[in-house]
């Protein structure tokens, strides 16, 4: 061939793709002028300025702050679960009951809602569900704004004269027998609040990453969805950090009562973030429902490869059974599901309590016990989360691979929660003795005669050689108080035998820092390895199973974990701890809250119980890792999404002159 016939096969070459870089802009930035399932909007609105916002970096954005928000709301509960415990004289087991409440309210309706929107608007249900959360938030409120702070912490804010619990002091507090109707009624308030709450959940869970997963190339999934989890999980460490300073203030707000926020009388205003959490609650809802049904560029990418612009299904009865069988008949699912309801048991009923477990086996206070779980192994998890993410989008590694990596984190943290238990500051210091029905007696012949009754708030003393501690003044025989240096002393105690008779306020000190930094590392280490395998644990589930029933098999999933793990595992673990109950407060002469437990039972019972369920998974993940090899986790490049890249590459090319050589 001669030059010129080159140069002109070249000329013609260059138009062409000068055209077909021409069609592809076109196509791609001009969203759909007459089709609100492309538009953001709602309701005939879809104004021009706002389509610049039906992209996936908008959804991901939106969908990460919802995600963010669901999860601080459950770890701001979780932070003040002591403070409620407290001030409504509950004892672990009901506030078990009324955590579970939230998975629920999921296990309800998490199959309705992925089954019917798997098929429809998907995010007009999610922004639905957001809804729910934020007036959940406004029904919490609703136990202090009918009872207010109690009457305990008006009785301190109002006279500091007649706290102390003296021996033979008769200016106690009177004993309100109503505080046992005002503590059933908030824990129905509550438990309804936390089943709204599970309602709302639902629709994030099974639809949220649905939609992603259904409006972007599958080789950008893994890390986009690590990122949203990546950004959820920083919602944590808000909502403890938020609880932190909220229980920091008394919850008579604008007073203050005569002991610090380190002694255990204190309750700290664990109602005031719950109304601005609605608030946000509700714009995070009215931005999730106008986005559109499919992002323009996923419409564009499916009418290119001759898809339909919209997946959609016959909702029936018989197509809904037909989906169960064949989803419950698939082994690796099953498997996976399985794998994260054990997985789910055994975490769940630690990191719940983890604050409870700091206040008690390291003797935090609330507020630093939030801030320690809300700023160590939460943040290992985000970015581990990421880390998974990123790998899974960069090196895209086998399916054997990523299910092998899983069996071998769970391994390290079924390790950790063993080494776990042998670390806390173990100090039996509690002045007491048991009687022969195993309880814990605190009346001695040296306090026989004090009148310490039954019902007394725990409000303990020291003794002046630190080795031993009194469940109040009373008990330790006390009768003066003076203050040196701002330093509250009780004298005449008849129970401390050592020529002094001098004791100090709160609870003799422990010392123990090297476990509890050995317990910081292990958490942090556990917690990034586990969340490390969080993006592929997702994306073997959705490629286990067709497209159309990703939202179902997210929903079993769900459902399994609800109703095998976060149903009953509050109420189980709560029971644990009950049963680790040293002293039990009363009123009216029924059971309250517990006020002191055996810190090292405590350790024993919720460690060895959370790394028996953590070896079930282990197990699963086997099974999973042997069935998954064959599984195809990416696409071997989304076509339109290829031409896209092969198309810019061209307009490179001809910018820089290429094409004429």
């Amino acid at each position: 061939m001669e030059q010129s016939d080159k140069n002109l096969l070249n000329c013609d070459n260059i138009e062409l793709n000068r055209r077909s870089i021409h069609e592809y802009t076109f196509e791609e930035t001009i969203p759909e002028e007459n089709n609100p399932n492309t538009q953001c909007g709602a309701i005939g609105w879809y104004p021009k300025w706002l389509q610049k916002l039906a992209s996936k970096k908008t959804y991901v954005f939106v969908y990460s702050l919802l995600g963010m928000y669901e999860s601080m709301i459950s770890s701001y509960l979780g932070g003040c679960i002591t403070t409620i415990e407290k001030r409504f004289k509950l004892p672990s087991t009901v506030l078990g009951i009324i955590g579970s409440g939230w998975d629920t309210g999921s296990m309800l309706t998490s199959l309705i809602f992925a089954y019917i929107g798997s098929g429809g608007y998907k995010t007009k249900w999610i922004a639905s569900g957001a809804l729910a959360m934020a007036l959940a938030c406004y029904v919490r409120f609703i136990p202090h704004l009918i009872y207010g702070p109690g009457d305990e912490a008006e009785f301190h804010s109002s006279d500091s004269s007649a706290i102390d619990n003296l021996c033979n002091d008769v200016s106690n507090v009177t004993e309100n027998c109503d505080l046992n109707t005002e503590g059933r009624n908030s824990a129905i308030i509550l438990y309804i609040g936390q089943i709204m709450t599970g309602i709302g959940t639902s629709a994030y869970f099974t639809l949220g990453a649905t939609y992603l997963d259904d409006n972007v190339v599958k080789r950008k999934f893994p890390f986009l969805q690590g990122l949203v989890m990546f950004i959820r999980l920083f919602g944590p460490t808000i909502g403890l950090m938020i609880s932190s300073y909220v229980l920091s203030i008394y919850i008579n707000f604008g007073k203050k009562p005569p002991f610090s926020n380190h002694d255990p009388r204190w309750l700290g205003a664990w109602y005031l973030a719950l109304i601005p959490f609605g608030c946000i609650g509700i714009i995070i809802s009215l931005c999730l429902s106008l986005f559109p049904r499919v992002l323009p560029r996923e419409a564009e990418r499916r009418r290119k490869r001759q898809e339909e612009a919209l997946i959609s299904r016959e909702i029936s009865f018989k197509d809904f059974k037909e989906t169960m069988i064949r989803l419950l008949k698939n082994p690796i699912l099953m498997l996976n599901s399985f794998s994260t309801v054990f997985f789910a048991i055994g975490g769940m009923g630690f990191w719940t309590f983890l604050p409870k477990y700091f206040e008690y086996q390291f003797r935090k206070s609330a507020s630093e016990a939030n801030f320690i779980a809300g700023s160590i192994g939460l943040i290992c998890t985000a970015f581990g989360v990421i880390t998974s993410g990123i790998v899974m989008s960069v090196f895209r590694p086998r399916p054997s691979y990523v299910a092998g990596w899983n069996v071998i984190t769970e391994i390290y943290q079924t390790g950790a929660f063993i080494a776990l238990a042998f670390l806390g500051c173990f100090r039996d210091d509690m002045v007491g003795s048991f009687n022969e029905n195993g309880e814990f007696i605190t009346t001695m012949s040296c306090n026989e005669n004090c009148g310490c009754y039954a019902s007394m708030s725990y409000s303990p003393v020291c003794s002046k050689d630190q080795s031993m501690t009194f469940f109040s003044p009373c008990h330790a025989g006390c009768t003066t108080t003076t203050f040196i240096n701002e330093t509250k002393i009780f004298g005449n105690c008849s129970c401390i035998d050592d020529g002094f008779g001098i004791a100090t306020e709160g609870p003799c000190p422990v010392s123990c820092t090297t476990d509890f930094i050995l317990f910081v590392f292990l958490i942090c280490t556990s917690e990034f390895l586990i969340s490390t395998g969080k993006a592929g644990n997702t994306i073997i589930q959705y490629r286990s199973v067709k497209p159309e029933d990703k939202a179902v098999s997210i929903a079993i999933m769900e459902f399994l974990i609800c109703a095998i793990a976060y149903i009953p595992g509050p109420v189980f673990f709560g029971m644990l701890l009950d049963y680790t109950c040293l002293i039990w407060g009363v009123i009216c002469g029924e059971r309250g809250n517990c006020w002191v437990y055996d810190s090292r039972r405590m350790s024993n019972t919720l460690n060895f119980t959370a790394g028996g369920f953590q070896i079930v998974a282990t197990l699963l993940d086997i099974g999973v890792w042997r069935l998954s090899g064959n599984l195809k986790l990416y696409d071997d490049e989304d076509k339109a999404d290829e031409d896209g890249i092969e198309e810019k590459k061209i307009l490179n090319c001809f910018k820089n002159g290429c094409l004429m050589n």
